[in-house]
């Protein structure tokens, strides 16, 4: 699996501000590019994806968990992952993202859909 993807998705879960900061950087490239369902426009940079994973974990439940479900399909630099965000054991929300990694092995680019894929 990849690391960047994990250190990605371990970031949204991560209180410390620093250490979110440092995983989303370690994950993403220079030029990055992300979109998901709840995005109202493409997130550019480290900081506005520490905002986004930041303001994701103020509305969560203690406790919550987000995880990249095995397996993960990889191809010549592309991803495709089944994401779980798990409130709690009864509600969980699932994801699919689709990733292009740069030479480094870092998100160059992620799109996420809500609801697709199988928990």
């Amino acid at each position: 699996m990849s690391t960047s993807l994990t250190n990605f998705f371990t970031a949204w879960t991560t209180a410390d501000a620093d250490s979110r900061r440092d995983l989303i950087a370690s994950a993403v490239s220079d030029d990055f590019y992300y979109v998901d369902p709840m995005t109202s426009d493409p997130i550019t940079d480290v900081a506005g994806m520490d905002a986004y994973a930041a303001n994701f974990l103020g509305m969560c439940p203690p406790g919550v968990s987000v995880f990249v479900k095995d397996p993960i399909d990889e191809k010549l630099g592309h991803i495709r992952a089944t994401v779980v965000f798990a409130m709690s054991p009864e509600m969980q929300q699932i994801g699919q993202y689709f990733a292009d990694l740069d030479a480094d092995g870092k998100i160059a680019r992620m799109i996420g859909y809500a609801g697709k894929g199988a928990a």
